[in-house]
């Protein structure tokens, strides 16, 4: 396994080719976990295997070309990464050979191999709910195969063994792979999903989290900064500005849209995400606290239906990726918002946020908030 170790994240994807029966050639494997894992399909059993992708979506292209004879199911909870599988698998739920699940939890299965290629630093809380939820998914002697191209491999070993009664580790140069056997049904479920509740104005909100949705168990000091910052243009409304549409990208947990349906109760509320957990989670909030004007939507695109007509936009981008996903946003909030409409985007690194809405918006000004800024602007009138 030589060769680079970088995260395949597929943001700038690039085709090689056209490929025959549904399935498009895409870039080599860099990733070693991908490629560890595409030794280990050489001798899985079928015909039914999952594969759980976090990272990228170059394996799925491998491990068709590789086994032919297996019937995959692509599982992954990244919208964006959902895409990116059916436009290379144009055959999914058509041929028999493939399918694509873009879901808060794996498919039902049974399966009887399951192929998961993780990288170090991934989120240990996310593994240990995948891992026991991957065993429920296996037919009795299936097994689920893990790589990673972490040093050492202690964790996932031991993490596994609270799920599977075997399990066998190989130890290569740079990293491990694991090998675990399922013997029967779990005698015991173990839950991962926490509750935690805030005040906002007179009630008291309670938010349903899980790993790997932001904001998992307490409310983040940025989603916060963006709640205080509602008071600004509920106070500020007038006649002409009445705040009636609202949109939330990047909704995680679904707490600042929790809190926009309490400063806004006559507003109807779109909650939007990426990622599927995150969508499910949301929905669950707005159930917990009786907020039925809130709807959930999973999109990766920034796609806003009605554009043009928003009153309100909010979001707490993340700071990666070259403010790749900051710029999706506030072209999100440019297309979603009717003229004179709001945006209040939160952050940390103030500099290319401020200089950027200044260009989009008018009246553009920044909010302090403890360690992060809310910057507020309106849209432009034609």
């Amino acid at each position: 396994f030589e060769g680079d170790d970088d995260d395949d994240d597929d943001m700038s994807e690039v085709m090689s080719g056209g490929g025959r029966g549904g399935v498009r050639k895409e870039r080599p494997l860099k990733s070693w976990s991908d490629r560890a894992i595409l030794q280990a399909a050489e001798d899985v059993s079928g015909p039914e295997c999952l594969v759980v992708l976090t990272h990228g979506t170059r394996l799925a292209t491998a491990l068709r070309e590789l086994r032919s004879d297996l019937r995959f199911a692509f599982f992954t909870t990244e919208h964006f990464f959902a895409r990116t599988l059916h436009s290379f698998h144009s055959d999914a739920g058509q041929s028999g050979a493939v399918s694509i699940h873009c879901a808060a939890e794996p498919p039902d299965g049974p399966f009887q191999s399951i192929l998961f290629p993780t990288l170090a630093g991934d989120s240990s809380e996310v593994a240990q709910e995948l891992f026991q939820s991957l065993q429920t998914r296996l037919v009795s002697g299936g097994r689920l195969i893990v790589s990673t191209n972490a040093a050492k491999g202690h964790w996932i070993d031991s993490q596994l063994k609270a799920v599977f009664s075997r399990v066998e580790q190989q130890k290569f140069p740079r990293g491990h792979v694991f090998t675990a056997w399922k013997s029967g049904p779990l005698k015991r479920l173990r839950g991962f999903r926490a509750r935690f509740d805030f005040r906002h104005q007179e009630r008291v909100l309670v938010c349903e989290t899980r790993p790997g949705v932001f904001s998992h168990r307490r409310l983040d000091g940025g989603a916060r900064a963006l709640i205080r910052a509602l008071s600004l243009v509920r106070d500020g409304q007038s006649s002409e500005s009445v705040v009636e549409r609202i949109v939330e990208l990047g909704c995680g947990c679904g707490a600042v849209s929790a809190a926009a349906a309490v400063s806004f109760p006559q507003a109807q509320i779109l909650a939007i995400d990426s990622d599927a957990r995150a969508v499910e989670s949301t929905a669950q909030s707005a159930r917990l606290n009786d907020l039925s004007q809130i709807q959930v939507v999973l999109d990766s695109e920034g796609t806003i239906p009605n554009p043009g007509q928003w009153d309100l936009l909010l979001g707490n981008p993340p700071y990666y990726s070259d403010f790749r996903i900051a710029e999706l946003f506030l072209q999100a909030a440019r297309r979603a918002l009717r003229p004179g409409g709001q945006v209040l985007i939160v952050t940390k690194p103030v500099e290319w946020q401020e200089a950027r809405m200044k260009q989009l918006f008018h009246n553009v000004q920044a909010h302090r908030f403890g360690e992060y800024t809310v910057f507020s602007g309106q849209q432009k009138r034609p």
